[in-house]
């Protein structure tokens, strides 16, 4: 596959479709059996795995062999060359009709991210990284610079990372890591806890965070799997 410009606006337009096919109609109107509750007690609904086999199918097509998603949860994980999808990223949301839900992609090889894509599908924002960049709508976009700290802490959070946020704003999290990024690229969150997650939503996240030149508590910011049971903050030097 060829990683473009033309790439990207093509991904645009089929996740547009998607989103006006699928996502708009249905959220807060699902029935009861269109939800269940996974083993570790989040919430999937029939479209996440609807959703999920057609951006596989779409991405197969144009020579992404290499895809883990969330609800396949692919094997294929050891390879050094991979497509993450996580197909409606804050589906409690979706559920409750709360308008703050996002596709995330990302492609990683050999530790490193070739590219991230943040969807929202609802106001049809197309976020990505490209070649050290951010994108919005196609257009490229400029670092925010933050004068203080706005983000949310839990209780253990205030806690776990007293050292590192001392002073803040709070604003409460959307219950979606890709809403929270967006809001971290529009200036109105300078920094996001994330527990327990998963590459197909911390990969995506990482790549814009990174590029926004947000700090961590983690060693370092590549893509590998060692990340995936700590408890991770990403916050804007002020």
């Amino acid at each position: 596959m060829i990683i473009n410009n033309t790439f990207f606006l093509d991904t645009h337009s089929y996740l547009k479709k998607v989103a006006s096919d699928i996502i708009i109609p249905k959220i807060g109107k699902l029935n009861k059996d269109e939800v269940s509750t996974k083993t570790d007690n989040s919430k999937v609904t029939s479209y996440d795995v609807i959703i999920e086999n057609e951006l596989i199918k779409y991405f197969k097509k144009i020579g992404f062999i290499n895809i883990i998603s969330e609800e396949s949860n692919s094997e294929l994980i050891k390879d050094d060359e991979y497509l993450t999808i996580d197909p409606i990223d804050g589906t409690r949301n979706f559920i409750n009709g709360i308008n703050k839900v996002a596709i995330m992609l990302s492609f990683i090889k050999n530790t490193q991210c070739e590219f991230a894509i943040i969807y929202d599908p609802i106001a049809d924002i197309f976020y990505h990284t490209f070649n050290q960049s951010i994108f919005k709508n196609h257009k490229q976009i400029k670092p925010q610079i933050y004068s203080n700290q706005i983000g949310f802490l839990g209780d253990h959070a205030k806690v776990y990372f007293k050292d590192i946020i001392t002073s803040y704003t709070e604003k409460i999290r959307s219950r979606s890591i890709g809403y929270d990024v967006i809001e971290a690229i529009e200036g109105e969150r300078s920094f996001l806890t994330v527990y327990g997650s998963k590459i197909w939503d911390l990969f995506p996240a990482m790549s814009f965070l990174k590029l926004l030149n947000f700090d961590t508590n983690l060693p370092d910011m590549e893509f590998d799997y060692s990340k995936l049971e700590k408890k991770i903050i990403f916050y804007a030097n002020l």
